[in-house]
C-alpha cells in the first residue's frame, strides 16, 4: 500500500473512532431548586438497577457509599442553610452515606475532589446525621436524588429500588426575611408601597405573623391609594377576625372603586364590585354570630 493511501486510511479510522460514543451506564444528573430565599442544587451520577439487588447486596449495608456513582456526589447551598438543628454555611459539599435497613446515616464533607470514596477522611465532615429508612410503592430504576419545596422549606429525597430516604432542609428565609422587613421596611428606610404590599400579601399567604402584614399595608395605603392594598388589607382583617374592622376597610375600598376606576374597563370595574358585594355580605353574616 502506498504511503499517502496508508495516512488517509489512518485518518479515516480516527475520524470514525472519534465520533463513535457510547451511553454511560451511570449518566450525570442535575437538580437545582429556588426554595425560599436561597438555591439549591445537587450533581450526581445515575446508576440503573438492571436487574440487581441494590440495598445489602450491590450497596452493602454499613459501608459508607459514594450515594450515586462515579465521583462524589456534591450539594450546593447558596445562602446558610439549616440541617438537623446544625447551621451549614453557604457552600458546596459532598454527600456520602451508610445505608442499613432501618436507618442510614448521612455525611456532609468539605471534600468535593474524590472519586467515589477513595481518599475519604471523616476528620473533614461537617455533619453526620441519621434518619428512616423507608420502602416505597414505585420501583426506582434509576437512583434518583429530588427536592420537594415544603412552603419555603426543603425535602431532599434519595431513592432507588423501592428504599428512600428523606431530610429536611430549612432555608431559614421565615427568620431571615423577618429581620430584613423589620431593618427595611418597618424602619422606614425603604418607602415603595408596591414592595410593602408584596411583603403583607406574603404574610397573608403564609398564615404567620398577621399583624406584621397590617403593618406593612398599612405603611403602603399611607403612601398611595389602591384597590388592591384596601382588598389586602380587609383579607388579612379578616384572616384575624377583625371582622368589623375588615367591613370598615371594604367599605372604603368600595367608594375609592366607585370613585377611581384606575383605567379599568366598565366590565373589569363591574366584577371588582361584585366581589367587593360578596365579601360585603360575608362579613356581615361573620359579624351577626
Amino acid at each position: 500500500m502506498k504511503p499517502y493511501l496508508v495516512i488517509l486510511f489512518s485518518l479515516s479510522t480516527f475520524c470514525l473512532a472519534a465520533q463513535l460514543e457510547f451511553p454511560s451506564l451511570s449518566p450525570k444528573g442535575t437538580v437545582e431548586q429556588k426554595i425560599g430565599l436561597t438555591t439549591i442544587s445537587v450533581e450526581y451520577e445515575r446508576p440503573t438497577a438492571r436487574g440487581r439487588d441494590i440495598f445489602g447486596k450491590l450497596v452493602p449495608y454499613k459501608i459508607l457509599w459514594r450515594t450515586g456513582a462515579g465521583n462524589c456526589t456534591k450539594i450546593k447551598f447558596e445562602n446558610e442553610v439549616l440541617i438537623d438543628n446544625k447551621k451549614i454555611p453557604a457552600g458546596q459539599y459532598s454527600l456520602f452515606t451508610i445505608p442499613d435497613k432501618q436507618e442510614w446515616t448521612v455525611i456532609f464533607n468539605s471534600d468535593t475532589t474524590l472519586y467515589g470514596t477513595g481518599g475519604y477522611d471523616e476528620s473533614k465532615d461537617i455533619i453526620r446525621f441519621k434518619t428512616k429508612a423507608k420502602t416505597t410503592d414505585r420501583y426506582y430504576e434509576s437512583f434518583t436524588i429530588d427536592i420537594d419545596i415544603t412552603e419555603v422549606n426543603a425535602e431532599l429525597n434519595i431513592s432507588w429500588e423501592k428504599t428512600r430516604i428523606a431530610f429536611e432542609i430549612n432555608t431559614q428565609t421565615n427568620e431571615n426575611l423577618k429581620k430584613q422587613v423589620n431593618e427595611q421596611l418597618l424602619s422606614d428606610k425603604v418607602k415603595d408601597p408596591q414592595l410593602l404590599a408584596m411583603g403583607a400579601e406574603y404574610y397573608y399567604f403564609q398564615n404567620k405573623d398577621l399583624e406584621t402584614g397590617l403593618k406593612l399595608i398599612n405603611k403602603a395605603l399611607e403612601i398611595r391609594e389602591k384597590s388592591w392594598y384596601y382588598g389586602l388589607k380587609t383579607d388579612l382583617l379578616t384572616k384575624s377576625k377583625k371582622y368589623e374592622e375588615a367591613l370598615k376597610t371594604l367599605k372604603i375600598g368600595m367608594d375609592y372603586v366607585k370613585n377611581n376606576p384606575e383605567n379599568w374597563t366598565e366590565e373589569q370595574q363591574t366584577s371588582v364590585s361584585k366581589e367587593q358585594e360578596i365579601k360585603k355580605r360575608e362579613l356581615l353574616s361573620k359579624i351577626k354570630k
